[in-house]
């Protein structure tokens, strides 16, 4: 029986010591990264940030800041672009409402109205959302055009990721 005990107590520290190695490795990569992305995720950003859609735009649309990364609190890639524009809501919208179906993207619909646009499809095994939103950066008026992903099971509604 003493032989048994031993073999349990070791067990047990092996099984003590993966868990803690783990958490700390796991705290290292998000202290490093700023996110909770795993590798595979991390790996989805180039692929998002590839997406023809991101490129395109209207004609009085200019081109001002694309930028990529995993949010810090929930483990989704993205991937965007802003645009200065001095054109109506309805003029990008409708441009975007074109490029996106043709792209193979579906319109998302939502409960709640909104002034962003949102649409979805798959890229490889993720699930893809691209939203398409008016805004201002540091005074620039114009919008941004995002698509974020997951590999979980996320609302059809894009609730999470538009």
């Amino acid at each position: 029986m003493k032989v048994r005990s031993g073999y349990m107590k070791i067990i047990a520290g092996l099984a003590v010591t993966a868990l803690l190695l783990g958490g700390l490795a796991y705290m290292t990569l998000t202290t490093f990264t700023g996110s909770e992305c795993t590798s595979e995720e991390e790996d989805l950003i180039p692929v998002l940030a590839a997406q023809k859609i991101l490129t395109a735009h209207p004609e009085k649309a200019v081109a001002q800041d694309g930028y990529t990364g995993c949010f810090p609190d929930d483990p989704f890639p993205y991937a965007g672009n802003f645009y200065e524009f001095s054109g109506t809501w309805e003029e990008y919208t409708s441009f975007y409402e074109t490029a996106a179906r043709a792209d193979g993207w579906r319109p998302v619909v939502t409960e709640e109205p909104s002034e962003d646009i949102c649409y979805t499809r798959k890229i490889g095994e993720a699930t893809a959302f691209l939203s398409v939103g008016g805004h201002s950066v540091d005074g620039v008026e114009g919008y941004g055009i995002d698509i974020s992903a997951s590999y979980g099971d996320v609302p059809e509604d894009g609730e999470l990721l538009c």
